[in-house]
């Protein structure tokens, strides 16, 4: 058999280079199956909450892994909301996956919302020996960390947390990591703080508001409830969009419907009822 030529597997090989880090496949790669995806393909294409309004909004039931997905809060205020939630699908997900959760902040991504706290992750269910967080000195540091993270094969899933619409993460920026996460496998999350509409490839785009959460138990008023969230699901390319209410069942480790809570105060007049015969005239005896 005819010795493989050194000099063309070094061409081969920085011809691959090269086309990593212009973002496309060279022509030999194109032809040969992607070691990563294997490695990553172990546990479920799909991720069920289990609250059929949610699951439901999807062409087949459940939210589809290893993609491109994409959340932002409406002001930085909410981001104790947004990043809860990342942490409730991320638990769920590593629930079901083997592998680290890579999570990876620019420097204005958590200066108001602050980073992801260890023991915040462990009551959603996160494992934090599981997590790598990453602190990046710019956006397009945090871009190239992504697209190395969810090509992996030790990570099952990827979030990158910034401030707005990054100048950085343009169409053909997004476009990129939504092919690397389909060929390598794991799940990838842009969470947005105070991000407007911009165009992205996701396949999905959340927006994330809290809701109330408390109520009564034992004729009590209950203070702080379960995590609660709007969900409003703004566009869909794997089903259809709309919005639903989840909360967070921390004894569970798993979503749920928000309960009805009873009213503090009752509905009706809080009056006392009318005497009997109200409307009449009464003569009352003089003395």
């Amino acid at each position: 058999m005819p010795r493989p030529d050194p000099d063309r597997t070094l061409l081969v090989e920085l011809r691959s280079r090269i086309a990593a880090l212009e973002g496309r496949l060279s022509s030999e790669a194109q032809l040969r199956p992607d070691p990563a995806s294997a490695a990553n393909g172990q546990g479920p294409a799909r991720l069920l909450t289990g609250v059929a309004g949610f699951d439901g909004l999807f062409a087949a039931a459940g939210m589809p892994c290893g993609t491109l997905h994409e959340a932002t809060s409406a002001e930085s205020r909410s981001g104790g909301a947004l990043t809860g939630f990342a942490a409730a699908l991320l638990s769920c997900l590593a629930a079901r996956r083997a592998g680290a959760v890579l999570w990876v902040t620019e420097p204005d991504g958590g200066r108001e919302a602050g980073a992801p706290n260890a023991e915040g992750l462990a009551r959603f269910g996160l494992d934090p020996a599981r997590v790598v967080l990453v602190r990046a000195r710019c956006v397009a540091e945090m871009l190239w960390a992504v697209e190395e993270g969810v090509q992996a094969k030790g990570v099952c899933a990827v979030v990158a947390e910034m401030r707005g619409a990054p100048r950085a993460l343009d169409l053909t920026a997004s476009r990129r990591l939504l092919l690397r996460a389909e060929a390598g496998g794991a799940t990838a999350f842009l969470l947005r703080h105070a991000g407007g509409a911009a165009p992205t490839a996701a396949v999905t785009r959340f927006r994330i508001a809290a809701r109330p959460s408390g109520g009564r138990d034992d004729r009590r008023l209950a203070p702080l409830g379960r995590p609660s969230w709007r969900v409003e699901l703004q566009r869909n390319r794997d089903g259809r969009p709309g919005t639903v209410e989840l909360e967070w069942d921390h004894a569970m480790r798993s979503f749920a419907a928000p309960a009805d809570r009873e009213p503090v105060v009752p509905r009706t007049g809080d009056g006392p009822a009318g005497a009997p015969g109200t409307g009449r005239v009464v003569a009352f005896a003089r003395r």
